[in-house]
């Protein structure tokens, strides 16, 4: 198939074997188009025709890979010649996940429906989530990618390069230039470049959208699903949130097995039997309900079925924090607590939401000694506690440097006292040396039971790398920096200057 532009795109088409018209399904990917062939042809079977094909600048296809720029172009030029061909029925919908679901978002405008399985429609939330840069997401995928195949980077070379600064000269230092790399770091904030690779809100047809608690798109594929769900409230809209990530995970959890997990490729299955081909029915049967959204509760195990985001079950609520407590009330005495922050040695990131080996939840306590954390933990649990969204804190704190990171992160700690992580989130902050200001911070959302003889555990620090790009605090440019300085954060308790977090409390309906 040739593009507008005249590059040619490596196609396959598979057909069923008997002549007649049919609905298709369309699978592009930067990931070579023979690896689809299997799934492909069960769909034929089905009675698909399945068009997959390689992304402009890879495996088999013509032209240049910059990735995410090319997908509306070269998509939409795609449908197009999809409706001129004698076996097409007229109704075409995208398949696929990651980034095969982002070439999806970005002609849905033109698509009877979108399956969007961990995966997301605005690209400065993936790279930026929080105004904070996806550093282990963008070099573990993006170093690679950037090939007509896949580029020969080892990880150990891969890790150094989080190392580098400025860190423009990581991609030439590791391998090679690369274009979009250098883009993603010289656009920190939002802006044109973004809003050309933004295609949040444009779809028509239905959208049926598989996330993960631990996966890299969570926050993007949370927000297309509501602006999209709003624009256009169709009845067979799904979201499914699981407890996966974008890869195998640190510690293996598989949450009760696929009994209690579900099989979401049977549901889009029957998403794309319905929505296509008017045939049966959306069936949201156990372990899932019989609602637009459906939340995967880890170590409860079981789906929660709500018709809004956040669900009404929720019950926001403070807790305190004292010297290294979580309480009900405010603490009675006044007190401050300080660490240094050092770039030079951040505070490591143990598994979480990143793309590539050990993600997801992690055993934390390698990270117990650090000096550069503040520890807040509550009292035994004499009953379950279900967090089912965003724990946010509101901080008085200070700092010796006019820009630096807050993180927060959201812990596990088990009677036998492992950590596991539940959740992390933050931003990047300004304020004026030595003055207390409040600062609000959050995690991202989550779905967690913490369960009796266990606590909830929260740590604030100044820096979660590789998943983050770590703070210099010299308030340069990401893609110039090359010095860093120590900042002293502290962080002032009790009366005066009552820091606290908000708690997703879920209280189930039965």
């Amino acid at each position: 198939m040739e593009t507008s532009s005249g590059i040619k795109l490596a196609t396959d088409i598979y057909l069923p074997d008997h002549e007649s018209i049919y609905p298709t399904l369309l699978v592009r990917t930067p990931y070579k188009k023979e690896n689809v062939k299997s799934g492909a042809i069960g769909f034929v079977k089905k009675g698909y025709a399945v068009v997959v094909q390689d992304c402009r600048g890879k495996f088999g296809s013509e032209g240049e890979f910059y990735a995410f720029n090319n997908e509306r172009e070269d998509g939409l030029k795609t449908v197009e010649w999809i409706k001129k061909q004698s076996w097409s029925n007229g109704k075409v919908a995208g398949y696929g996940g990651s980034y095969v679901g982002f070439t999806q978002w970005a002609i849905s405008d033109q698509l009877d429906a979108v399956c969007a399985e961990m995966t997301g429609a605005d690209v400065y939330d993936l790279i930026y989530p929080q105004g904070l840069f996806s550093l282990a997401t963008a070099f573990n995928w993006g170093l690679t990618v950037d090939a007509k195949t896949t580029n020969p980077i080892s990880p150990e070379q891969i890790q150094e390069s989080y190392w580098y600064l400025p860190l423009s000269v990581a991609d030439d230092s590791t391998y090679k230039e690369n274009r979009f790399i250098n883009d993603w770091l010289l656009h920190e904030k939002r802006d044109k470049y973004w809003q050309s690779v933004n295609h949040r809100g444009i779809a028509k047809g239905p959208v049926f959208s598989i996330a993960g608690w631990y996966d890299i798109f969570l926050l993007t594929q949370l927000e297309d699903f509501i602006i999209h769900d709003k624009k256009n409230p169709h009845p067979d809209n799904k979201m499914i949130i699981t407890p996966w990530g974008h890869g195998p995970q640190a510690l293996k959890n598989e949450y009760g097995g696929t009994d209690k997990t579900g099989n979401r490729g049977l549901l889009l299955e029957q998403f794309l039997d319905k929505v296509l081909s008017g045939k049966g029915e959306i069936k949201l049967e156990a372990p899932f309900t019989n609602h637009k959204y459906n939340f995967f509760i880890m170590e409860r195990n079981e789906y929660v079925g709500s018709e809004t985001w956040p669900p009404k079950g929720v019950k926001k609520t403070d807790y305190f924090l004292g010297e290294r407590s979580i309480t009900k009330t405010v603490p009675d005495n006044s007190a401050k607590l300080s660490f240094v922050y050092n770039p030079e040695d951040p505070y490591p990131s143990l598994g979480g939401t990143f793309i590539g080996m050990d993600v997801g939840p992690a055993v934390q306590n390698k990270n117990i000694e650090r000096a550069d954390q503040w520890v807040f933990e509550s009292e035994v649990l004499d009953s379950t506690l279900t967090l089912l969204g965003s724990i946010s804190a509101s901080l008085y704190v200070s700092s010796t440097v006019v820009n630096t990171d807050f993180i927060i992160m959201v812990q596990d700690l088990f009677p036998n006292d492992t950590i596991v992580n539940i959740q992390e989130g933050g931003r990047e902050v300004s304020l004026e040396p030595g003055k207390i200001s409040k600062i609000e911070i959050e995690s991202w959302p989550t779905g967690y039971q913490l369960n009796r003889g266990h606590k909830l555990r929260i740590v604030i620090t100044s820096s979660w790398f590789p998943r983050y790009n770590r703070n210099l605090n010299t308030d340069e440019p990401t893609y110039l920096a090359r010095d860093s300085k120590k900042a002293v954060q502290t962080i002032y308790l009790g009366p005066g200057h009552p820091s606290k977090i908000t708690l997703p409390v879920f209280i189930p309906d039965r």
